[in-house]
């Protein structure tokens, strides 16, 4: 039962390790250089596609980055830890897209381009009925 006076301090010593530590862990769990992804949004006959949502998410460690594509349907995300992402796109009237691993090196960007295709609106229509 004399133990049980030193409980408070050990708990506040664990605590007090495990704090910064976990908080570095979520800056950067590699400890290695950024990198990222760009590249070009284009339509299925190679139109830039402008507004477009670009999402890469880390497949190991979590945690995902996204941008929206320039006029020019360039696209830029830095700050990526090295490793292997998942790529989704989306935009209006268009298709999404989805890209299983590109894989980041450290301090490079990697280029991926991705296409997306136009949706074509369609109509049904009924024939008149004859009574």
């Amino acid at each position: 039962m004399r133990w049980l006076k030193f409980l408070p301090l050990v708990f506040f010593f664990l605590l007090a390790t495990s704090v910064p530590f976990a908080k570095q862990w979520r800056q950067d769990p590699t400890g290695s250089a950024k990198g990222g992804i760009e590249g070009l949004v284009i339509d299925q006959v190679g139109m830039p596609i402008a507004q477009a949502r670009v999402q890469a998410c880390n497949t190991m460690y979590g945690g995902c980055a996204s941008t929206i594509s320039e006029p020019s349907g360039s696209y830029r995300i830095e700050g990526l830890v090295a490793g292997r992402y998942s790529i989704w796109a989306e935009a209006r009237m268009h298709t999404s897209e989805w890209t299983p691993v590109i894989v980041v090196e450290e301090g490079q960007m990697t280029r991926h381009d991705i296409q997306l295709r136009r949706e074509i609106p369609t109509m049904s229509v009924r024939p008149p009925t004859v009574p």
